[in-house]
């Protein structure tokens, strides 16, 4: 009776078909597209620390989803650390000193509403960054949250809340 089962589920795993898809296809720039699949792997000798809270409401405003980590699949220090400069010429950024080091600590909320019924499993901290060559601004990715995901239907809001914390001295 059990290897009548055990075959059953076996026969199934090699039958039934599977669909994946790619991102690749999906995302219309070419440049913004390969930047994302080419950025660095998380170095934890960067000196940077980065956190991200993902928060789904219906469009009622009742409570879907929540997903939060640290752990990023992709990071690139310097689009980072551009973006944290860049926002310290507009804002004043705490600096605090933990036992002689000095730690910047910035966090920034992201809304949208979701206008088609779509499905997400990945999470982009995308930074505009000037060229220094050229008057172009061109789109990096800061950092990449890959997760389980979720379903999102149109009216939805998604609040990302990205905080970064990074060594100065």
């Amino acid at each position: 009776m059990n290897f009548y089962i055990l075959s059953v589920i076996i026969f199934s795993i090699l039958l039934i078909p599977v669909s994946f898809a790619s991102a690749a296809e999906v995302l219309p720039d070419i440049e913004f597209r390969d930047a994302i699949f080419s950025s660095e792997k998380p170095d934890s000798d960067s000196g940077i620390y980065i956190f991200v809270e993902v928060v789904q409401r219906d469009s009622n405003g009742n409570f879907v989803s929540f997903i939060q980590s640290d752990k990023m699949t992709d990071l690139n220090p310097n689009t980072v650390n551009y973006y944290v400069d860049s926002r310290a010429q507009i804002m004043d950024i705490p600096v605090y000193n933990f036992g002689g080091q000095l730690i910047q600590a910035y966090g920034e909320k992201f809304s949208s509403i979701q206008e088609i019924k779509d499905i997400t499993a990945s999470t982009l901290l995308v930074v505009e960054v000037a060229d220094t060559n050229s008057n172009e601004v061109k789109r990096q990715l800061a950092a990449r949250f890959a997760h389980d995901g979720f379903v999102m239907a149109p009216g939805d809001v998604v609040e990302t809340h990205w905080f970064i914390a990074r060594v100065l001295n």
